[in-house]
């Protein structure tokens, strides 16, 4: 939902504008949606994808971080391996698909997993910003909800030998040939929109 209000929602009305015949029903869940039973002709979703009969365009990779502001830190330390979490203030993301563990993984291949222990979870990342901006706790957001964060240097990346897994912004669509003019429109302006993001990591090879 933080991704489709921020991102999808503001490049909308420049393909409206472009395509004044289609109309667009957006809905935004931070939760996995049916496409086939929903009845969606395709959907965004960041996540590493499980295998399954959906078609698949990769449109770019998304980093993953341990942030936390500079007083947080300046007050608790900073950690430095994954297992300092147990003795920090952690807020967690409820969709992620192992929410009561955190897995990282540094550049020599060793992974560590922690159980993260703080005072708020939610189920979607804008309602962690507010306590994760007061210096509450320390939490694992994706790029693209706090780059200017970073950028301004209200919130710092924390352990930044140690990732959490790999994710991307993947466009899905469900199986079966031919799709409307329509939605290969769209499916066009989105590859386009968000092919150099500045959030965005590596290139974007398609594929499906």
């Amino acid at each position: 939902m933080s991704f489709g209000v921020a991102h999808v929602a503001p490049v909308l009305p420049d393909f409206l504008a472009a395509h004044p015949q289609v109309s667009v029903d957006l809905h935004l869940s931070d939760a996995v949606v049916d496409l086939v039973g929903g009845g969606f002709d395709l959907g965004l979703r960041i996540a590493a994808l499980a295998d399954s009969s959906l078609r698949v365009r990769r449109l770019c990779g998304v980093r993953r971080s341990l942030v936390a502001t500079p007083g947080y830190l300046e007050r608790h330390g900073r950690p430095a391996h994954p297992d300092d979490l147990k003795a920090h203030a952690c807020l967690g993301y409820a969709y992620l698909p192992t929410p009561d563990r955190w897995h990282f993984s540094d550049p020599s291949g060793a992974s560590v997993s922690v159980a993260p222990e703080g005072p708020l979870r939610a189920n979607n990342a804008d309602a962690l910003a507010p306590a994760l901006r007061a210096g509450l706790g320390l939490a694992v957001q994706p790029d693209f909800t706090i780059w200017d964060d970073l950028a301004s240097g209200r919130l710092e990346r924390v352990m930044p030998d140690w990732q959490p897994p790999p994710i991307a912004l993947n466009l899905v669509m469900p199986p079966g040939l031919p799709r409307p003019a329509r939605v290969s429109a769209l499916i066009g302006f989105l590859e386009q929109a968000f092919a150099a993001v500045p959030w965005a990591q590596a290139p974007h090879p398609k594929s499906g």
